[in-house]
C-alpha cells in the first residue's frame, strides 16, 4: 500500500484535525501534557462556533472521500474515531447545546478554574507566563459565554431553574473564597512565593471580577429559566435527545428501549442485593444498610479517614491486578479530595486521566463533604470504577500506545464515553471476581451502584422522552438504593447533561456480551486476561467498532 494513496491522505488528515482540535479545545491539550495552547480557552462566541462548524465539516468532508477499505488496521480503527467526534459536534452545534451549558454546574464555566487548576503545571518561568496567559482570558471568555445565554434567553431557550439556582450557588461560593486560598493557585508551588503573588493579583483583579460579571448574568437570567427539566419540552427537543444518546453510547438506540432495559437491568440487581442482604440475615437490603449505618461503622469520622480509605483501596486494586491483566499502567494514580468550593455539586468521585508524557500522574478525586450521607459501603466499587481496574487502567494503557495518533491515544473520549464508562461499570463486578470486596456490606455498595447505573437508564430517559419531573426522577434513584442527597445531585447531573448517564450501563452491557462470547468461542482456551488485554489494547472505540475488531481478531 503506497503512502500516497488512501493511507497517507488519511495520515494527513488525521495530523491536521488533531493539531485543529487542539486549537480549538485548548483544555484538551492541558489534559494529556501539550502545553502549546495553554495559555488560551476555547472561544465561545459565534465567530468560535462558526469556524468549529467550518473545521470539523471539512474533516468529514475529507474523510467521505478516503476509500476506509484501502486503510490499515490502526488507521481504520481511527477513521472511526474521527468520524464520531466530527458528527457528535456537528449534531452539537446544529442543536445549539452550547446555549445550555453556558449555563451548568457541572462541566460547565463555574468549574472551569478549579479543572485548569488541577490539570495545569505553573512551575517554570514559560509556564507561569502561560497559566497566566489563560486567566487573562477569563474576562473576554466568560463575557462571550455570558452572551451566548443571554441571547437564548431572549429566544426562550433557557436552562431549567434548578440548574440555574445550583450554579449561581456554585459561583457565589467561587467568588467568595480568597483568591490566595483558591484552587488557582494550585498551578504555583508552594515554594515559589513571587511566583504565587503574581497569580493572587491576577485573580483577584481580573478573574474574580469576571466570574462576578457571570454571576450577575446568572441573576439576571434566572427570572427566565424554565420550571421543566427535560429536553423533550424544547423546540426540536426529541430530536435533540436522541442526538445525545447517539453521542453518548455510539449507538442509535430509541429512548424507550433504553428506558426498558434499566427497568430489567434494575430488577435483577434487586433480587441480587437481597439475596445478600438474607444472608446477612435481614428480610432486605433496606434494613441491612440500616443496621450498619447505625452501627457507626459505615461513616469516616473526618476527611482524612476518606481519603485513606480510597487510598487503600486502589493500592488494593493495584495489588491484586497482575493476576487478571497481562499489561498494567506504567505507574498507579494517586488520589485527593474534591475542592470545597466545588464538593457541594459534585459527584461522590471523579478520575482526570496522567498527561501523555506521565509527568502527573492519573488523578482520582474522592468527595469529602457531608460524611454522614457518604456511607462508607459505597467507596470501595467507586474506587475500582474510577481507578483500579477501572479508567485509570482503561486510559492510562491505551495512552501508552505511542506508536498510535495521538487521536486514537487521547481522543477517545471525545468519540463517546460508553466503552469508557462501560468499563468503569464492568470493573465494579470484575472486582468481586477479584477479591477485592472485604465483606458482604462493600458487596451490598456494589449492587446499589449497578443499581444506580441502571436507574439511570430509567431516570435520564424519563426525564428527557417521557416527561419526568424532578421529583419523579429523585424517587426512582432512591427506590433503587441512592441515598436521597446523591439522588437529587445525580438528577441535577442527568437534567443539565442528557444522554451521558446512559454510557454506564450500555456499554456494560457489550463488554459482558463480548466477554461470554469470547468464552463460548474459545472454550478451555479462554484467557480473561487475555480478553481484558485485547479489549484495553483496542481502547475507546465506538462500540460498533469494538465489536468488529473483537470478532475478526
Amino acid at each position: 500500500m503506497s503512502e500516497d494513496g488512501a493511507e497517507g491522505t488519511f495520515r494527513d488528515l488525521t495530523d491536521r484535525f488533531w493539531e485543529g482540535l487542539l486549537e480549538h479545545e485548548p483544555l484538551l491539550g492541558t489534559e494529556i501534557g501539550d502545553e502549546r495552547y495553554d495559555d488560551r480557552l476555547p472561544d465561545p462566541s459565534d465567530q468560535g462556533l462558526a469556524e468549529r462548524k467550518q473545521f470539523h465539516q471539512a474533516a468529514l468532508d475529507d474523510l467521505e472521500a478516503i476509500d476506509r477499505g484501502e486503510l490499515s488496521d490502526v488507521s481504520r480503527m481511527t477513521a472511526d474515531v474521527l468520524e464520531a467526534i466530527v458528527r457528535r459536534e456537528l449534531d452539537s452545534i446544529a442543536f445549539r447545546t452550547d446555549r445550555y451549558t453556558a449555563v451548568s454546574h457541572l462541566w460547565g464555566p463555574s468549574e472551569l478554574l478549579g479543572a485548569i487548576s488541577s490539570l495545569q503545571r505553573a512551575d517554570s518561568p514559560e509556564r507561569l507566563d502561560r497559566y497566566i496567559g489563560r486567566l487573562d482570558a477569563m474576562p473576554a471568555y466568560l463575557t462571550a459565554i455570558a452572551h451566548v445565554a443571554e441571547e437564548a434567553a431572549r429566544q426562550g431557550l433557557t436552562a431549567p431553574a434548578v440548574v440555574v439556582d445550583r450554579t449561581i450557588a456554585q459561583v457565589e461560593r467561587l467568588v467568595a473564597t480568597d483568591p490566595a486560598k483558591s484552587p488557582g493557585v494550585k498551578p504555583v508551588p508552594e515554594s515559589q512565593a513571587e511566583e504565587r503573588e503574581r497569580v493572587v493579583g491576577v485573580l483577584r483583579e481580573t478573574v474574580w471580577p469576571a466570574y462576578q460579571g457571570y454571576l450577575e448574568m446568572l441573576r439576571r437570567y434566572r427570572p427566565s429559566a424554565r420550571d421543566t427539566v427535560g429536553m423533550s419540552e424544547l423546540p426540536d427537543g426529541d430530536a435533540m435527545y436522541a442526538s445525545q444518546i447517539r453521542a453518548w453510547t455510539t449507538m442509535p438506540l430509541e429512548a424507550q428501549a433504553v428506558h426498558d432495559i434499566g427497568r430489567e437491568d434494575l430488577a435483577k440487581i434487586q433480587e441480587e442485593r437481597r439475596e445478600i442482604a438474607e444472608r446477612l440475615g435481614f428480610p432486605d437490603a433496606a434494613k441491612a444498610i440500616e443496621d450498619h449505618q447505625s452501627s457507626g461503622r459505615n461513616t469516616a469520622a473526618s476527611r482524612e479517614e476518606m481519603v485513606k480509605l480510597a487510598e487503600d483501596q486502589v493500592q488494593r486494586g493495584w495489588d491484586a491486578a497482575w493476576r487478571y491483566f497481562g499489561r498494567l499502567p506504567d505507574g498507579n494514580c494517586e488520589v485527593r479530595p474534591v475542592e470545597e468550593f466545588m464538593e457541594k455539586d459534585a459527584p461522590s468521585a471523579f478520575y482526570y486521566p496522567p498527561s501523555g508524557d506521565n509527568s502527573r500522574r492519573g488523578i482520582y478525586y474522592i468527595n469529602t463533604s457531608d460524611l454522614d450521607q457518604r456511607p462508607l459501603h459505597h467507596v470501595a466499587s467507586t474506587t475500582y470504577h474510577e481507578a483500579n481496574p477501572g479508567h485509570h487502567f482503561q486510559i492510562s494503557i491505551e495512552q501508552e500506545f505511542t506508536d498510535r495518533p495521538a487521536l486514537r491515544r487521547f481522543g477517545g473520549i471525545l468519540a463517546g464515553s460508553a466503552f469508557i464508562e462501560g468499563w468503569g461499570l464492568y470493573s465494579e463486578r470484575l472486582a468481586e471476581e477479584m477479591g477485592l470486596f472485604v465483606d458482604d456490606y462493600e458487596r451490598l455498595g456494589m449492587l446499589d451502584a449497578q443499581g444506580w447505573r441502571a436507574a439511570r437508564l430509567i431516570v435520564d430517559t424519563g426525564i428527557h422522552a417521557l416527561g419526568w419531573d424532578r421529583d419523579r426522577a429523585v424517587a426512582q434513584l432512591e427506590e433503587a438504593g441512592v441515598p436521597r442527597m446523591d439522588a437529587e445531585i445525580e438528577t441535577d447531573r442527568y437534567i443539565t447533561n442528557a444522554g451521558q448517564a446512559l454510557a454506564y450501563k450500555i456499554g456494560q452491557h457489550e463488554i459482558e456480551k463480548w466477554r461470554a462470547q469470547a468464552a463460548h468461542r474459545d472454550g478451555s482456551k479462554f484467557s480473561l486476561s487475555g480478553f481484558h488485554d485485547r479489549l484495553l489494547a483496542l481502547g475507546a472505540l465506538p462500540l460498533s467498532a469494538l465489536e468488529r475488531e473483537l470478532s475478526s481478531g
